[in-house]
């Protein structure tokens, strides 16, 4: 099917979006990364700089991801696809329907974009189980800290420990 003008500004602006989609791909690849080295540092103020700066991101590319999906429609749309089989229309079943150049730019944005994704769901993964780690040791440290279901040590006023009865470490010292 011959495309328009109208068309064809609206493949470029869907080119344009996975494109936008892929740098926000490769910026929340590296958001992770500082996340990632700070955790592992130990670094609570960067952890939750890079927390900051994930969530940001991650609007940013909702955003941008809704727009997508509303020029996908309208574009199958005007190739004769009904509205829900648009919506349910893959980027690649799209660009096939287009074909040509346009559906070319169309596929290798969108294979680029999935590449991207992958990779950030898999350095995501990395920074969860490390996560769960630090939230492990944490709690360990604390259970031991503050006696667990187990009574607290204290001390007597000349530094000997001792069973502390009913108040627990942190109850005792804050």
């Amino acid at each position: 099917m011959k495309t328009n003008t109208m068309q064809d500004r609206r493949t470029a602006t869907l080119v344009d979006l996975l494109n936008e989609l892929a740098a926000g791909q490769r910026d929340l690849l590296a958001v992770i990364e500082a996340k990632i080295v700070a955790m592992r540092q130990g670094n609570p103020e960067a952890i939750r700089e890079a927390t900051l700066r994930e969530q940001a991101v991650v609007v940013r590319m909702t955003e941008r991801e809704s727009l997508r999906r509303q020029l996908a429609v309208n574009i199958a749309r005007g190739y004769g696809v009904g509205a829900d089989a648009a919506r349910r229309m893959s980027a690649a079943q799209l660009a096939d329907r287009i074909g040509g150049s346009e559906g070319g730019r169309i596929r290798r944005a969108a294979e680029e974009l999935k590449t991207l994704t992958r990779q950030v769901t898999s350095r995501n993964h990395v920074a969860e189980l490390i996560a769960q780690n630090v939230l492990r040791h944490v709690k360990i440290a604390f259970e031991s800290i503050t006696g667990g279901v187990r009574e607290a040590l204290g001390y007597s006023p000349i530094g000997h420990t001792y069973a502390g009865g009913r108040e627990r470490i942190l109850d005792a010292v804050g």
